[in-house]
C-alpha cells in the first residue's frame, strides 16, 4: 500500500468533505434523520405486509430473505415491485440498521462529517465504540463475491459474537 500524495490527499478529504447534508446543529441532524429512519421502518413494515414471505422479524437470517426478494425483484425478475431498486437499496439498508439495533449490537447515531462541519450523516454506533454510515445494500447487485446472494446476512454475522449466534438467528 502506497502513502498518499498531498495532492490526492487532498482530493480524498474534499471528496469526504461532500457526504451528509448540512444542519445547523447537531439536533436539527437528528430530527431530520431520525423521522426518516422511521418512515423507511414503516414503509418496511407496510412491504412486510404485503408480502408476508418475507417475515421480517429482525432477526439475522431474515437479511437473507429480504435480500432474496431484492434480487427476485431487480435481477431475476421473478417478482415486481413498484419501488424503485434504489428505494429498495435504502430501505434494506435501513432495515439492516435495525437488525442490529434490535439484536441489542448497536443504537442509532447521527453522526457530523468529520471533514466538513454542520454535514450530518444517520448510521449505528456498534457496542464496542466504533461507528458506521455504511449504505449496506447500495449496488447490492454488483457487490463482488456476492454470488450466494447473502452478502448482508454475511456481513452481518461478522459482528455477531460466537457465543449469541444462536440466539441471533
Amino acid at each position: 500500500m502506497r502513502k498518499l500524495s498531498d495532492e490526492e490527499a487532498k482530493e480524498l478529504e474534499d471528496a469526504l468533505a461532500q457526504n451528509g447534508f448540512e444542519f445547523d446543529t447537531q439536533e436539527e441532524a437528528e430530527t431530520f434523520f431520525f423521522a426518516q429512519r422511521d418512515r423507511d421502518l414503516e414503509d418496511i413494515a407496510k412491504l412486510n405486509v404485503t408480502n408476508p414471505e418475507l417475515d421480517l422479524n429482525f432477526r439475522a437470517e431474515s437479511l437473507q430473505r429480504f435480500e432474496d426478494f431484492y434480487f427476485k425483484c431487480y435481477v431475476d425478475k421473478t417478482l415486481s415491485s413498484e419501488i424503485l431498486k434504489e428505494r429498495m437499496e435504502e430501505l434494506l439498508t435501513q432495515y439492516m440498521r435495525q437488525v442490529f439495533v434490535s439484536n441489542e449490537m448497536a443504537e442509532w447515531m447521527v453522526f457530523e462529517n468529520d471533514f466538513a462541519e454542520g454535514q450530518y450523516e444517520l448510521g449505528i454506533l456498534y457496542g464496542y465504540g466504533s461507528g458506521t454510515m455504511e449504505h449496506y445494500a447500495e449496488g447490492l447487485d454488483k457487490k463482488e463475491d456476492n454470488d450466494n446472494r447473502t452478502y448482508l446476512f454475511d456481513k452481518f454475522m461478522l459482528y455477531v459474537p460466537e457465543e449469541r449466534q444462536n440466539e441471533i438467528l
